[in-house]
């Protein structure tokens, strides 16, 4: 009964009225920047930063890296780590702390694993922390969700969100470029899953307890939204078990969810890119189909078009949308104490397209407004705030700058 509670009451939250949708792509920089940036050190295209609760940071580096960071500079590099597959997009991605880090000192990973029959998968691992005096490592790793069928494409997706309450994780898995999966309920790519915190399908999901079809195609990325629909099938994968994939599915219809954040208020946000046009800021309910790639405010790379989400009014829209894009990185809500002005907004890192960091403002109805993009000179991969309030930033290069960020 506690559980069944715990799901209405996620329900009652993501309640909301229609907004209209906003392009914020024209926004224009600030002029000056409230922050002062200072660079404390440097890593191999670090992605994803997670804070320890005394201060020191674990960063995660996409060609296989996990690091300790103190606050001073200070590196440990964590040994025990899984292999991965280091190749376009994919590699050694996010590191997350447990929601019950100080009892169990767990914490988690998504990377993209590499395997038979070839390509890469996304996997979530879980493991426990151990921390000596010059060494750290991950002891009892295990692989607790993995999208078995493997293959080629980009766009993991890879980000985690713990509900408010502690007890589920969310997890975004991108569409892996090859489209039409993210439409397909039998398959995990192009959703948003809500997890136990040991990778099971959580209780109170849309269609908890149902299975999936035993086996699905497997394809390679297709060249745009319109050749998706008649790719060739390479092979097919046959699940080892039940298709749990319905019954973990929270959201489909995604493409790059690189952002996933509760706010303050208990609504569940999500940041993705488009294609040529078309990032999205995305407010996450239970059962709703965004529209990838039926539908998005943009055209396909080659200039091919796909319908305007104005067009099909069962699908969900953006509640914001950057045309042109921004490449956002990640998003996160600052509840700290150095920018006081800012708790209660959410931050994306935007430097993938504009070398930028955007705050957005929430008016707890459900929706959303562009507020100040203030232009950083780097392409942010991550932005995140430490337990003194400052923000930490991270560069998507090799060597990529680790950043703290302190009000001006």
């Amino acid at each position: 009964m506690k559980q069944l509670a715990i799901a209405g009451l996620l329900l009652g939250l993501t309640a909301t009225q229609a907004h209209t949708q906003v392009n914020a792509g024209a926004q224009q920089p600030e002029a000056t920047v409230p922050f002062t940036l200072t660079q404390i050190t440097t890593l191999r295209l670090p992605w994803r930063i997670a804070f320890l609760p005394e201060g020191s940071m674990l960063i995660t580096e996409k060609v296989g890296g996990l690091w300790i960071l103190t606050q001073q500079g200070a590196k440990t590099q964590v040994t025990n780590i899984p292999a991965v597959e280091f190749k376009g997009q994919g590699g050694m991605l996010g590191v997350y702390v447990s929601p019950h880090y100080a009892s169990d000192q767990s914490v988690y990973l998504t990377y993209s694993e590499p395997g038979e029959p070839g390509g890469s998968s996304l996997a979530l691992a879980k493991a426990q922390l151990k921390i000596g005096k010059d060494s750290a490592s991950l002891e009892n790793l295990k692989v607790i969700w993995r999208d078995g069928a493997r293959g080629t494409g980009g766009q993991f997706g890879a980000a985690i969100a713990f509900s408010p309450d502690g007890n589920y994780l969310f997890l975004s898995v991108g569409d892996r470029q090859r489209m039409t999966p993210a439409q397909d309920p039998n398959q995990p790519l192009g959703k948003i899953l809500r997890l136990t915190l040991d990778g099971k399908p959580a209780p109170g999901n849309p269609m908890a307890g149902k299975t999936g079809a035993a086996s699905v195609p497997v394809i390679d990325p297709p060249e745009d939204t319109e050749v998706a629909k008649t790719a060739p099938v390479l092979r097919t994968y046959n699940f080892l078990g039940p298709n749990l994939t319905p019954s973990e599915t929270w959201s489909t219809g995604h493409r790059t969810p690189y952002g996933l954040a509760f706010a303050p208020d208990g609504r569940l946000w999500e940041a993705e890119h488009g294609p040529r046009g078309g990032d999205e800021l995305n407010l996450i309910e239970p059962s709703k189909n965004y529209g990838w790639p039926l539908v998005s405010y943009a055209v396909n790379y080659n200039g091919v078009p796909i319908p305007s989400p104005d067009t099909q009014s069962d699908l969900t829209k953006p509640v914001i949308y950057w045309t042109p894009i921004i490449g956002p990185g990640n998003l996160m809500f600052y509840n700290g104490a150095m920018f006081p002005q800012w708790k209660g907004s959410a931050l994306i890192s935007s430097g993938l397209a504009t070398r930028a960091i955007l705050r957005i403002t929430f008016d707890g109805k459900g929706g959303a407004k562009p507020a100040e993009r203030w232009k950083v000179g780097h392409r942010v991969r991550d932005v995140e705030v430490a337990p003194d309030g400052a923000l930490w930033l991270l560069e998507d290069g090799n060597p990529g700058g680790v950043f703290r960020v302190t009000p001006k």
